[in-house]
């Protein structure tokens, strides 16, 4: 996975990074950086979920899939 950049507004004096809601802004390089790799994380955490979901499937357990790609395991 790879972290959304960390960007500089001169217009606004802020940094800023795209993020899956739309633009989050930010007062310091830090708190972007943080926040950039909060979202990182997020991604491989679903990108191994799918992997986990998808073995499932394949040595037969699809309803444990299901239950995975929901999220049930986090309630």
């Amino acid at each position: 996975m790879s972290k959304p950049p960390v960007h500089w507004s001169y217009a606004e004096q802020r940094y800023w990074i795209n993020t899956p809601d739309g633009v989050e802004w930010f007062d310091g390089p830090l708190e972007a950086e943080d926040a950039a790799a909060v979202i990182d994380r997020h991604k491989a955490a679903q990108a191994e979920r799918d992997r986990i979901a998808a073995w499932l499937r394949r040595i037969g357990k699809p309803q444990l899939a299901d239950a995975i790609e929901r999220e049930e395991h986090l309630k």
